[in-house]
């Protein structure tokens, strides 16, 4: 038995919602780290705060909108592969700060948000196909 549209779209957008809130939990640790920072890795720390927020607003929107985003979806997804090999790599080379860390939550971050991603688009195609022609009954617009 399939799980109605419904169903897999709500999923998708609270594994869509998680992640808006792990990169917002992330965004703010990072003040800590700002005020602690020296000249020579201040600016790094601000871009770095600054990218979690967007990466957190950007989760959110998907999260209420998950639809009709699908260029959001992509770069944040390639954002987060790229992110976690990157640090994958670094750990190859060994004795790179962080990139365990960095491996294990970007990485994390990037199974969810593929799972978000279709779990909504399984839910969207599911509604299309069980009402052809667009005629969609009003509440089951996710």
């Amino acid at each position: 038995m399939s799980l109605p549209h419904r169903t897999l779209t709500i999923a998708g957008r609270a594994l869509a919602g998680l992640a808006a809130l792990s990169a917002l939990a992330a965004a703010i640790s990072c003040i800590g780290d700002l005020s602690k920072a020296d000249n020579a890795t201040l600016v790094v720390q601000s871009w770095r705060m600054y990218g979690l927020f967007l990466c957190a607003g950007l989760f959110a929107l998907l999260a209420a909108r998950p639809e009709g985003n699908g260029t959001v979806w992509a770069l944040g997804i390639a954002n987060k592969t790229a992110l976690t090999l990157t640090a994958a790599h670094y750990m190859t080379v060994g004795g790179i700060a962080e990139s365990a860390k960095t491996v294990s939550r970007d990485g994390g971050l990037t199974l969810l948000l593929i799972s978000a991603y279709l779990l909504c688009r399984t839910g969207a195609a599911r509604r299309a196909a069980a009402h052809p022609g667009g005629e969609v009954p009003s509440g089951l617009h996710p």
